[in-house]
């Protein structure tokens, strides 16, 4: 378990969606978009038990996740974070943290979408493996060390 520093937790305290990877049972990408908190070194979201990234989740608990910054680099490129690391899921529903997510990504106290009531929701608990993308939360030196050393090759 990695922990995740100050400035991609700033980054995850934003209103940016992530997106959600998981391994349907073919190996091919389930690809949906959630709304996601940091809550210590872990990163929380809600569910339906029945949605295909819960089933997904059961069988492998790998997940990616990838959130867009607004911001681009002094190189122009997207400012991104990517999350590689593992789920837990826990029966719900957690009105708390549904309503928390609403309130960051609303600013409403309460949100259908939160699933704050529903017998069926879930929380996903993610333990991260890794960090990469584009952004402070790397080592930018060390990566653009990896970009020569291929150029080189």
């Amino acid at each position: 378990m990695s922990s995740i520093p100050a400035i991609a937790q700033a980054m995850l305290g934003t209103d940016a969606v992530a997106h959600v990877w998981t391994n349907n049972a073919d190996g091919s990408p389930q690809v949906s978009v959630v709304w996601v908190i940091a809550h210590g070194d872990e990163i929380l979201f809600g569910t339906d038990a029945n949605s295909e990234k819960a089933k997904n989740l059961r069988r492998d608990s790998r997940i990616i996740l990838s959130i867009e910054d607004v911001e681009r680099n002094e190189r122009g490129y997207q400012r991104h974070l990517v999350i590689r690391g593992r789920a837990a899921l826990e029966p719900g529903p957690d009105p708390e943290l549904m309503d928390r997510l609403a309130a960051k990504y609303t600013s409403l106290k309460r949100h259908p979408l939160a699933m704050r009531d529903s017998p069926s929701a879930i929380v996903v608990r993610i333990t991260v493996d890794r960090l990469s993308g584009v952004g402070p939360w790397i080592d930018e030196s060390a990566a653009a060390d990896v970009l020569v050393a291929a150029a080189a090759t």
